[in-house]
């Protein structure tokens, strides 16, 4: 688990770009679905915690379906280690990345900067079970059931195990020049098929797996864990509290855009458009923010921010690589990061009352001057000529891979003690990284009371 720690955390905005939720039904279903936010005159005055608006901003790319099933699965426990350490009053709401579609209730849901009401209830096909691997032919997949098992590691398409294997076919660029990235990366995948929800419940060991056909074609059948919401009211509530914290599992789980609008990825200029008194949801921010409490805003994503600023716009032969483009301080179109900085801190008549965290990517290695070699191969390969590179990553985990958070890093940074950034790439899930956070947000609010 790498962290980064920045200034002391005041308030903290939970911005993910990440798809994920639980499995435990909710604790109460009767719970009240409109979408109004409450004011802050109308709290409950008799709440002894300390109060926190948390914003989480949730990345809806489909490179995250299990990151949002994952969030939904340990915010129980994240919420439980923050209350062992410090008593909280808390306010939530989630909001996701996209913020160049309009919300149509069909396949776009949460937008604009607008609060979540809706969960999600299905994941589109490139949701499917995938690992990377070297592979130009499906041959090379051919053991990747006894990768899944534990039986072979996921580098060696020559072991063997005992056994029937499922097919899986390779997914891989034009050429095979292609396949391997200059920092070492790979661009090609193997895909797991079925055509029963046996075949995928049996490998995976767990009964929440379908077999997804979208077609008649069976090579588009594949495996799929789906969202964990059949159990979610139709309607949710816009923001939480402590009395209906169950429901965040389906709040999270903002879904998958693939709407031709959604090609890049704004989380900042989400977090700015849901809370701002002069954004496009004037009345919803105000609303949601208490006058004495800690701001909270956590982006949880697998691929860095493209925030343009004003109505500026990308072309479409920068959407690979928008994240690289300079800001409008150097005549570019991206939202410079210390600018978003200080509109968050605004947002407060105290700014050092705001928090902000990052889950995001970055490199695992063990030391600074490895992390900081794979974080400049990583950006030299995302900004090479040949396009098929622009897929570059910089970390890999059984969640999936995810690009170097560069702008997140530099925004929580910003805050000094009051930022963090955890990488999230880890094995074990979502886990290790809300643990982390909480423990940012329980010592910064313990330190003020003293």
């Amino acid at each position: 688990m790498n962290i980064t720690k920045t200034s002391t955390l005041a308030a903290v905005v939970f911005s993910l770009s990440l798809a994920a939720c639980g499995d435990g039904s909710p604790a109460n279903t009767e719970a009240d679905t409109s979408t109004t936010v409450e004011s802050a005159a109308d709290a409950d005055a008799t709440t002894s915690g300390v109060p926190v608006d948390f914003l989480w901003v949730v990345d809806g790319s489909s490179s995250m379906c299990q990151e949002q099933n994952a969030l939904g699965e340990a915010f129980a426990a994240f919420t439980r280690r923050l209350e062992r350490q410090v008593d909280v009053d808390p306010r939530v709401a989630v909001v996701s990345h996209d913020v160049q579609c309009d919300r149509d209730e069909v396949t776009v849901f949460a937008a604009k900067g607008v609060f979540n009401t809706t969960p999600a209830l299905e994941f589109p096909p490139p949701c499917q079970e995938r690992r990377v691997r070297d592979c130009f032919a499906d041959a090379a997949c051919a053991n990747m059931d006894c990768v899944v098992r534990g039986e072979c590691p996921v580098g060696d398409p020559e072991c063997t195990c005992e056994g029937d294997l499922g097919e899986w076919t390779c997914r891989h660029p034009n050429t095979e020049q292609c396949v391997e990235n200059p920092n070492g990366t790979l661009n090609s995948q193997c895909v797991r098929h079925c055509t029963e929800d046996a075949d995928c419940r049996a490998l995976f060991d767990d009964e929440r797996y379908v077999c997804q056909k979208p077609s008649a074609n069976q090579q588009d059948w594949g495996c799929i864990r789906p969202p964990l919401t059949a159990d979610c009211p139709e309607s949710l509530p816009s923001v939480l509290d402590a009395s209906n914290l169950d429901l965040f599992r389906c709040l999270a789980t903002v879904g998958v855009n693939q709407e031709k609008c959604f090609k890049y990825e704004q989380g900042m200029s989400a977090s700015l458009m849901a809370l701002e008194p002069d954004g496009p949801n004037p009345e919803q921010g105000p609303a949601f923010l208490r006058d004495d409490a800690w701001l909270v805003v956590l982006y949880v994503t697998d691929e860095d921010d493209c925030s343009v600023a004003g109505d500026g716009v990308i072309d479409e032969d920068h959407y690979d690589t928008c994240a690289l483009l300079p800001t409008t301080d150097d005549g570019g179109p991206l939202l410079p990061v210390s600018t978003v900085a200080e509109r968050l801190k605004a947002l407060k008549a105290d700014p050092t009352k705001v928090i902000v965290t990052a889950i995001a990517g970055d490199s695992t290695a063990g030391t600074s001057e490895q992390v900081q070699r794979e974080r400049d191969a990583y950006l030299a390969a995302k900004a090479d000529p040949k396009t098929c590179f622009h897929q570059s990553y910089i970390c890999l985990s059984s969640q999936g891979t995810a690009e170097f958070g560069a702008r997140y890093l530099a925004l929580t940074e910003a805050f000094g003690a009051n930022g963090a950034f955890v990488n999230i790439c880890d094995d074990s899930g979502l886990g290790p990284a809300l643990d982390a956070i909480a423990d940012t947000v329980a010592t910064t609010l313990r330190s003020r009371a003293r």
